[in-house]
C-alpha cells in the first residue's frame, strides 16, 4: 500500500482555513500594531482606523469579485487557486470588515458628538447598513448550517446580488474620495482604478462566455 505523502505546510497555509488564519493574523496584528501608535481617546484616531482597516479588507472583497472571471479569461494556476479559494478569500474580507464595524461603534459609543459632526452622513448610512447585514447573510450562508436554511435559487440570489452590491459600495466610497474630497492619498486610487478592472473582467468574462454559448448554438448537427 503507498504511504501518503504529507501535504506541505506552505500549500496548507495558503489554501482553506490556513490561508483564513494567515490572511486575519496579519490583518489583526496590522491594526493592533497601528492601534497602539496612535491615542484611541482621540476621535481622530478611531476615525483613521476605521480607514485602516477597510483597506486591509477591500483586496480581498475584489478578489472574490473576480475570481469566476479570471478563471475564464485567464485560466492558469493563479485563477484556479482564486476560484478553489473563493470562500476563504469572500471571509477574509468579512473579518476585516468586522475590525471596521468594530472601531464604528467605538467613534459611535465614544465620540457621539464627533460623529454626529464630522462622520456621520445620511448617504454612508444608507449605504453601510444594508451592506452589513448583507455581509453578515452571506458570511452565515457560507456554512452548511447557514446554507440549509435558503434554497439553492435563493442561496445564488444572495451571493451573487451581494457581492455586487459590495463592490458597488466600496467603489463608489472611493469614487467619493477622490471626486468631493481633498485629502487623497494614492491608496484612493489604487482602489478606484482597480475596482474598474474587476468590474470590466466580469463583463469581459460575460461576453466570453456568452459568445461561446452562442458559437456552439451555431454549430451543425452532424
Amino acid at each position: 500500500m503507498a504511504a501518503v505523502r504529507p501535504v506541505p505546510v506552505y500549500r496548507r497555509l495558503v489554501n482553506g482555513w490556513g490561508l483564513f488564519a494567515l490572511v486575519t493574523g496579519i490583518t489583526s496584528l496590522t491594526v493592533l500594531a497601528a492601534a497602539l501608535t496612535l491615542d484611541l481617546r482621540q476621535a481622530p484616531a478611531v476615525s483613521a482606523m476605521i480607514q485602516l482597516s477597510v483597506q486591509l479588507a477591500v483586496p480581498w472583497l475584489y478578489l472574490a469579485f473576480v475570481a469566476s472571471s479570471l478563471l475564464i479569461l485567464m485560466p492558469g494556476r493563479f485563477s484556479r487557486w482564486l476560484m478553489k479559494n473563493r470562500r476563504i478569500v469572500g471571509l477574509c474580507f468579512a473579518a476585516g470588515m468586522a475590525w471596521q464595524l468594530f472601531f464604528i461603534l467605538w467613534l459611535v459609543l465614544g465620540h457621539w458628538d464627533y460623529y454626529v459632526e464630522e462622520a456621520y452622513s445620511l448617504y454612508d448610512l444608507a449605504e453601510q447598513l444594508p451592506g452589513y447585514l448583507i455581509l453578515a447573510a452571506m458570511t452565515v450562508t457560507s456554512f452548511r448550517p447557514g446554507r440549509r436554511l435558503l434554497s439553492g435559487s435563493q442561496w445564488r440570489i444572495l451571493h451573487k446580488g451581494g457581492i455586487y452590491f459590495l463592490w458597488g459600495v466600496v467603489w463608489s466610497t472611493y469614487w467619493f474620495e477622490l471626486y468631493y474630497y481633498d485629502d487623497i492619498q494614492v491608496i484612493d486610487y489604487v482602489y478606484y482604478w482597480s475596482g474598474c478592472f474587476v468590474w470590466l473582467a466580469r463583463v469581459a468574462a460575460w461576453v466570453q462566455r456568452r459568445s461561446a454559448i452562442r458559437s456552439r448554438s451555431l454549430e451543425p448537427i452532424a
